[in-house]
């Protein structure tokens, strides 16, 4: 920790952020302040709908379909381009950390269904996906999902060095954890971009997720998110990018938001579940909410059966203040790894506009002492403090902690 440097301070200068409800952060922004959800179409859908058709038609984002590469490519290259854009920054040479936990699963998926019969490749992607180009698929074979993200977004973008980093569903927030440690470097660069994307919504993914139980049952009647509510039954799946980037100062001024600190843990439990006392989420939790005023908490939140009351037990000891709660993957479903970076993006916006929106799939809320759990939207006074977290696989665990300066 010496080598850290006490005056230097980190500000989100840029953010980006493409989903279902929007291809920009405050287009999708306005979506979630009129209470809309990336399934409420799912209503009008013909009942007899193949459940992997509804839920790629729920989840995916339009724009990045049909990609001779890979749609996580596209979706990072668009997220990032509105954060640099924001940012006033040019992207050529600039240091980048990518967090995803799937990366460019499409053209390694392609790759290995140019090896099958046509009439076999329907069973590994859709026909609604464009193709990939041989060349490419080849590369995503040699360079591997994650590599071959990286390598393209890198590409297009003239970045400089992008470093990969893959914690399951804390992939996003573990890249901003070190991105802030390496500007807080004595020797550190200025600026760093952070990206995630993640673009998974592919059959193997989605009959995976299903049978491990953590998805809502996949009928047009059934399939809804309800994160924090006693009638949750699961996570709704979406293709979704965001990018932050991020700038030292020796003082942050009014109007820009700060990122005050982050932490991560890991602890070895259960492939796939955490441990029941969540001991790395509590740790996290202790070193980020102690001593400070929270004003919103944004959790994982993921909206399965168990993991909800837990995760807020696991907060609630460090908490010296009552929050508001919200939990972003009612509304945009759960974005795999890039969940944290979505949610910090997301607690930036509700900081400068100093709005919460309503989660109007909240009707009967678990119980939670010590927070607020509210379907109303909410004005939020100016100087809000938010805290947001991510909890993944394999006991991955990341949080951050933001401050609006007025």
């Amino acid at each position: 920790m010496s080598s850290l440097h006490s005056n230097r301070r980190v500000v989100i200068r840029g953010l980006g952020l493409i989903c279902p409800l929007g291809h920009s952060a405050w287009q999708t922004f306005t979506a979630l302040l009129q209470g809309v959800t990336i399934t409420d179409r799912a209503a009008i859908m013909d009942r007899s709908v193949d459940s992997i058709d509804m839920v790629r038609a729920l989840g995916c984002v339009r724009t990045a379909q049909h990609s001779a590469t890979d749609p996580a490519v596209e979706l990072a290259e668009h997220a990032a381009r509105q954060a640099l854009t924001e940012a006033a920054v040019k992207p050529n040479g600039l240091p980048t950390i990518l967090g995803a936990s799937k990366g460019a699963v499409h053209a390694m998926t392609a790759a290995m269904a140019r090896r099958l019969p046509p009439s076999q490749r329907c069973r590994l992607i859709p026909a609604a996906v464009g193709p990939v180009l041989p060349h490419d698929a080849e590369l995503a074979v040699a360079l591997g999902p994650h590599g071959y993200l990286a390598h393209h977004l890198q590409k297009r973008l003239a970045l400089g060095p992008v470093h990969n980093v893959v914690a399951a569903c804390a992939s996003s927030l573990t890249a901003l954890h070190q991105a802030r440690i390496a500007l807080l470097r004595k020797d550190g660069p200025d600026r760093i971009l952070v990206v995630t994307a993640e673009a998974a919504l592919l059959p193997a993914f989605i009959h995976s997720y299903n049978r491990l139980g953590v998805l809502p049952p996949l009928t047009s009647d059934t399939y809804r998110a309800a994160p924090l509510d006693h009638a949750r039954s699961g996570f709704t799946l979406s293709e979704i990018a965001a990018a932050v980037v991020l700038e030292v100062t020796d003082q942050p001024q009014p109007g820009q938001i700060e990122l005050l600190d982050t932490a991560t843990a890991t602890e070895a439990y259960d492939l796939v579940r955490p441990a029941k006392t969540m001991a790395a989420l509590t740790s996290v939790a202790k070193q980020l909410l102690s001593g400070r005023t929270i004003n919103v908490l944004h959790p994982h939140a993921t909206g399965t059966t168990e993991h909800d009351p837990a995760e807020l037990e696991a907060y609630r000891p460090a908490l010296n203040s009552t929050p508001s709660v919200y939990a972003v993957k009612g509304a945009l479903g759960h974005g795999l790894g890039a969940a944290g970076l979505v949610a910090l993006v997301f607690a930036s916006l509700c900081a400068r506009a100093r709005r919460l929106p309503p989660m109007p799939w909240l009707n009967q809320p678990i119980d939670a002492p010590n927070m607020h759990l509210n379907s109303n939207a909410t004005a939020l006074p100016p100087g809000t403090t938010h805290a947001i977290f991510a909890a993944g696989f394999a006991g991955h665990v990341a949080g951050a902690v933001i401050h609006a300066v007025h």
